[in-house]
């Protein structure tokens, strides 16, 4: 079939955040840039539907006019913060990158016309909204191509170079072709591999599979957070993150099925800061899923949510500053609300929230194939085993540099055209599913795969679970996957025809990310082994790394860049380990 040809400079793959700052930086280099969005321009991914926090050092902040900010909050402070909270698993390379960038992307916000709601120590609080409107104008000022409802099939390489891609107009069916010098991923999480999950339903990992499959290193894979207190119940309301905000401000009750408050087990200060601080999900959900485990969770996988001691007009107080007339991203809590004055319970547990690993890049967000770079959440590196801070500041400060870098390679660079017989298969491939008769639905395969992901894949793993969910995978893959076929062979808006492209990609990358938690043998970050409870530094203190071998992939380690920061030695129970890093916070120290 025939397809639309476009010629860019640098095709950048995304439509969140990470996306349009890279698009910006790219076109501020001089060079044609185009920007693909699987969704409507602006309003898919994550940063629409974030919060959302900004957070660099205080001292830096305090400098901006108009801005609270605690002026001994150094970006020392800061340094020695997000790598411990990271389980020393850090690129420290690229969080000296994200503070150092950090102020300058704030202050460029501002001159775009975001809006400021709060701001304290080292935090300012926006909303994503606000965010993707004012990059969107900037983008637009500036010349950026847009594309929108259009998703990425394959990257397209001569001699291992990037030369391309191969894209589908989601809307016509039709397909097109993009020749380009540099491509930028920065595509986001793949939270609906998992079910249920906190993400937007476009987060699917195509973006990270695709680049793998062109030839880029990815590495942790197995780091996934998952957000705690998210409700379970009722069908409607699965995956919203309403009780993990409001019990990050005021607290609550969490019991199991017999009715025990089952983090009073704990240690107090391990409590606290695991309630009162984003430590609360990995902890949180660590502790809710013992609970679980041991045979005393809920129907749903999950423990109850009461206000318990928490005073009615507190709670009204604080939901009127987070969300106004019981309303949270469109959702109508109201009825929520008279469970929580009765204290009556609700169930909730833990979610698929980000994703710590990703594709392998440099301090230029160079990946390991020339011309390809990534940028946010789809990427590996600055938060190490356990994202603490903003992922809002990712994924700006990944973007204005991995743009600017991809426009500066571009203006040099010189790639031939991708052979035509190159792209027709990528498009016959791409049409299998339409040609099927009688397969398997998508949306089928794709729940069962998404709820096995949820129930093995957790914060808590052992063996057995992997090997049995690794099984699981290698057959939907060999048998189920080739197999996926449309009920309408319509190409205009197939959502079928998408949930197949999409299923595949999950598939690979749940493999991927299940082999790299089997072969990790400790535990670590928001990665818990039931039969490797210990944190081990002396072996495991390493990421994990996956390259490409022809169809498949190949495991191995490689040493953690370091700059400023030594890394710690010995061996320690995972909880008493998780209190230390707790104990070195920069506003914690000398306190404890």
């Amino acid at each position: 079939m025939s397809a639309t040809i476009i010629d860019t400079d640098v095709l950048v793959v995304g439509g969140g955040g990470a996306g349009f700052r890279a698009a910006i930086g790219a076109r501020q280099k001089g060079v044609r840039v185009a920007l693909l969005s699987k969704g409507p321009i602006a309003r898919c991914g994550a940063t629409p539907m974030a919060g959302a926090d900004f957070t660099l050092n205080g001292a830096s902040m305090a400098k901006i006019e108009g801005l609270q900010g605690d002026p001994n909050d150094t970006p020392e402070k800061v340094f020695n913060d997000i790598v411990t909270q990271g389980w020393f698993l850090n690129n420290q390379k690229l969080v000296e990158q994200y503070i150092r960038v950090a102020p300058q992307c704030l202050r460029e916000l501002i001159e775009w016309g975001i809006k400021i709601k709060i701001s304290d120590e080292r935090m300012v609080f926006t909303s994503g909204i606000g965010i993707m409107d004012a990059l969107l104008k900037k983008a637009r000022s500036l010349g950026v191509d847009l594309l929108e409802d259009t998703a990425l099939l394959e990257l397209c390489t001569e001699d291992g170079i990037v030369t391309g891609a191969v894209g589908l107009d989601i809307r016509s069916g039709e397909f097109v072709q993009f020749h380009a010098k540099a491509v930028i991923i920065a595509s986001g999480g793949w939270h609906k591999a998992f079910w249920p999950n906190t993400g937007m339903r476009d987060l699917s990992g195509d973006g990270t599979a695709i680049a793998h499959r062109a030839g880029a290193d990815l590495g942790n894979m197995e780091f996934i957070t998952f957000c705690c207190n998210v409700f379970l119940e009722p069908p409607i309301w699965r995956g919203s993150i309403a009780p993990y905000i409001l019990s990050l401000f005021m607290g609550g009750r969490l019991t199991n099925s017999d009715g025990e408050e089952f983090l009073k087990k704990y240690d107090p200060f391990v409590v606290e800061k695991g309630t009162f601080t984003e430590w609360n999900k990995s902890f949180i959900s660590h502790a809710t899923l013992q609970e679980v485990r041991a045979g005393k969770g809920l129907p749903n996988g999950g423990v109850h949510y009461t206000r318990g001691d928490v005073p009615w007009e507190r709670v009204e107080g604080v939901v009127s500053l987070i969300f106004p007339n019981w309303k949270y991203k469109a959702i109508d809590l109201s009825d929520w609300g008279k469970k929580l004055k009765e204290n009556d319970p609700m169930e909730v547990g833990a979610a698929a929230e980000y994703f710590d690993g990703g594709i392998v890049i440099n301090d230029r967000f160079e990946t390991t194939v020339p011309g390809l770079y990534a940028a946010g959440e789809c990427s590996l590196g600055v938060f190490g085993a356990n994202r603490v801070f903003s992922a809002i500041t990712e994924m700006l400060v990944h973007g204005a540099d991995a743009g600017a870098n991809a426009g500066e390679y571009a203006k040099a660079a010189h790639v031939p055209k991708t052979d035509a017989k190159v792209l027709a298969g990528l498009q016959e491939s791409a049409e299998a599913p339409l040609r099927t008769s009688n397969g398997l639905k998508p949306a089928q395969v794709r729940r069962r795969v998404q709820e096995a992901a949820h129930k093995h894949l957790g914060p808590i793993r052992n063996k057995e679970e992997l090997q049995a969910f690794i099984q699981f995978l290698d057959s939907v893959s060999k048998d189920e996957i080739p197999n996926l076929a449309c009920s309408s062979k319509s190409r205009k808006y197939n959502k079928e025809w998408l949930d197949v492209i999409e299923t595949k990609n999950m598939v690979q990358l749940l493999d991927m990310a299940a082999q790299s938690a089997l072969a990790r043998e400790e535990s670590r970050g928001v990665h818990f082994r039931e039969d490797y409870p210990n944190t081990d530094n002396d072996i495991w203190l390493q990421e994990s790394i996956l390259k490409r071998t022809g169809d498949g992939f190949a495991l191995s380690k490689r040493p953690v860049t370091v700059t400023a920061m030594s890394l710690p030695k010995g061996t320690h129970p995972y909880l008493e380990f998780m209190k230390e890093l707790m104990a070195s916070h920069s506003d914690t120290l000398g306190k404890h």
